[in-house]
């Protein structure tokens, strides 16, 4: 009796995941799936019944994409001492998300704000008041004879 060799196990991407389910929803046929990949009628359907869990995933890291860069433009305002408001916040985060294609599943309400705020530790302080005022060089060197000390 020949000897049926074993498929080599294969582990897809999860970009390729993403693309085995658009081939599905098409219509394509099954068979060329499964030979593109390399992957059996199991793997199909184990991808197919995960679908819906990808996608929320696939949001889920354009609504982290999304956090880093909207805490990338606040700390760049925040360093040209612009002033900057909850609203504004929210009306830059709801631009970022059409931008990006998200912006249906996303809500930029107060408890997001808050949220967001607590996350990356902002808090309410005066851009051009006294804690902007400081004295950096004369501040370090403080620091160091304070050191020197210790």
């Amino acid at each position: 009796m020949p000897k049926v060799e074993k498929r080599k196990r294969v582990v897809l991407t999860f970009k390729q995941k993403v693309d085995t389910c658009r081939r599905l929803e098409k219509g394509k046929n099954r068979k060329l799936i499964m030979q593109d990949f390399g992957i059996g009628s199991s793997t199909i359907y184990d991808i197919k019944a995960q679908a819906k869990q990808n996608i929320v995933t696939l949001q889920q890291k354009r609504v982290e994409t999304l956090d880093k860069v909207l805490y990338e433009g606040f700390c760049l305002k925040r360093f040209e001492d612009a002033a900057l408001s909850g609203p504004m916040l929210q009306q830059k985060a709801k631009e970022f998300a059409m931008k990006m294609s998200i912006g249906e599943s996303c809500h930029f309400s107060d408890g997001w704000l808050h949220s967001f705020k607590n996350c990356h530790g902002i808090r309410l302080l005066d851009v051009s008041g006294e804690a902007k005022s400081i004295d950096i060089p004369s501040a370090e060197e403080f620091n160091d004879r304070y050191d020197s000390l210790c």
